[in-house]
């Protein structure tokens, strides 16, 4: 199915009413739940069909529960064995309440879990939910646990030798842990999951030591992930990866950033890799923005999907990415490539919000992607969002912004987007670290068949009393509809 013109309408009655700013609903830190009293922060959703409905599972780096294994004073953090930030809530409908559904233990083998939460369900069969976070092996463990401090803040780097993958069999309503991966106990970062349609499901994380993208691959959902070969082999990788999947030919793609700044793709097809294609422009590396009086800082700035193409028939994956302009400002750039990815990836920057393009002010960053393929008549969509400083260049506070990625009858291709939620306050701890990562996903269809997506973002909505080296207060997470 082919995007038509009616997305870029239904984007545009939205710029010119100038009203569609909505507010978010919380995921967690409400006061009658269990997160109240904790930050969390860095959060992914997935959505099952389970028993006939859909369940939607939001994950995020959770430290409820841990005042005895995560231990603060205001310049250092103390991490004990039994330490787990691998937390999930639910939702029966599409995101307007939330339940927390709890964490999952450690074990003796992998003592501490701690986050970058990566998940995925099976496309054939969504009982089974895969969530990841990263872990610290027994062997890396120190006796008297992590310890960091102002003169040692990458404490955490010596020690994660790998990721721990929990499995649900209910829908994502609960999870245990499945299977701890690593490759000789090198440091991993990020993470990436994706189920390619037929069952297999992956998952991807970078290894710092060897600078490659170490992708797991499980043939079906009962059995164990399995080290396959990366697809970056000639590459040096700085970041975390992005996995997607063409769940019509059961393939799946892998994007990732390399010393230099450009991001490459690459497709697995047919039990192997193809050849790797830049697809972007240089772009800088988990970028740190200065904010009135503190900074943030970021994480992975891209985000692609598959899905419907074009009139043009070469745009089946579309990705957007942050870059920037004379060196103070940082903007969204899109770029696009057929989905065998012959002939390489085409520049778009009239998906951005690049200098000349929306005339915005302020930095843009964090896009996330999404497509809906259409069927029995629905329309195809390319749902964006993003953060921009738009609205407070000089301040503390980012809007949360969302689009279509429209390409028009004659060929065209338009980013109308508009404001989602309005001045959201970033708190950071001293570091900058605020969750360097939000979501969107497609959640359902309103009664007229308008897909509907959800965005899940770090929300400090309840203010921001509390700033020390390695925690802050409050953070929690929010969602809010994208439609």
């Amino acid at each position: 199915m082919r995007v038509g013109l009616w997305e870029s309408l239904a984007v545009f009655s939205c710029v010119v009413l100038s009203a569609c700013a909505t507010q978010g609903i919380q995921v967690t830190g409400e006061q009658n739940d269990p997160t109240f009293p904790a930050p969390q922060s860095e959060t992914i959703i997935n959505v099952s069909n389970f028993n006939g409905a859909s369940l939607v599972t939001a994950s995020y780096n959770d430290e409820t529960g841990t005042a005895k294994t995560v231990l603060y004073t205001n310049t250092t953090r103390t991490v004990l064995a039994g330490a787990s930030l691998m937390a999930w809530s639910n939702s029966t409908n599409s995101g307007q309440t939330w339940a927390y559904g709890g964490k999952v233990t450690p074990s003796e083998a992998w003592p501490v879990i701690w986050g970058d939460p990566a998940m995925t369900s099976s496309f054939r069969n969504q009982t089974y939910v895969f969530l990841s976070n990263l872990a610290v092996p027994a062997s890396k463990m120190p006796a008297g646990g992590i310890q960091c401090d102002t003169s040692n803040l990458g404490c955490f780097y010596g020690v994660l030798g790998g990721a721990c993958i929990a499995r649900s069999t209910d829908g994502g309503q609960h999870f245990s842990l499945y299977q701890c991966v690593t490759n000789n106990n090198d440091f991993y970062d990020g993470g990436s999951m994706v189920d390619a349609g037929d069952g297999e499901i992956f998952a991807a994380y970078v290894d710092v030591a060897t600078s490659q993208i170490d992708v797991w691959r499980a043939p079906d959902e009962n059995s164990q992930f399995q080290r396959i070969a990366g697809p970056f082999p000639n590459l040096e990788i700085y970041t975390h990866a992005r996995l997607r999947a063409d769940r019509g030919t059961s393939s799946i793609y892998a994007a990732a950033q390399s010393s230099n700044g450009v991001i490459w793709i690459n497709r697995w097809s047919g039990g192997h890799w193809g050849n790797a294609v830049p697809a972007s422009q240089a772009s800088p590396i988990y970028p740190l923005i200065a904010l009135s009086d503190r900074s943030l800082r970021t994480g992975p700035q891209f985000s692609f999907d598959f899905g419907a193409t074009s009139q043009n028939g070469n745009d089946a994956i579309r990705m957007l990415y942050t870059t920037n302009y004379q060196a103070d400002r940082l903007y969204i750039r899109g770029s696009y490539c057929k989905g065998d990815l012959s002939g390489g990836c085409w520049d778009a920057p009239e998906w951005g919000t690049t200098p000349g393009n929306l005339d915005l002010t302020g930095d843009q960053l964090q896009p996330n992607v999404r497509a809906f393929a259409g069927f029995f008549g629905l329309p195809a969509v390319w749902k964006a969002t993003y953060l921009s400083r738009e609205h407070a260049p000089n301040g503390n506070t980012v809007s949360l912004e969302q689009g279509n990625l429209v390409v028009l009858p004659d060929g065209v291709r338009v980013l109308l987007p508009f404001d989602q939620i309005l001045n959201l306050l970033v708190c950071p701890d001293e570091r900058g670290y605020w969750g360097d990562y939000n979501d969107l996903q497609l959640v359902g269809f309103s009664q007229n068949g308008a897909a509907q997506f959800l965005s899940v973002y770090t929300d400090s909505s309840q203010g921001c009393p509390l700033r020390e080296e390695f925690t802050s207060q409050d953070v929690h997470v929010s969602s809010t509809e994208e439609q």
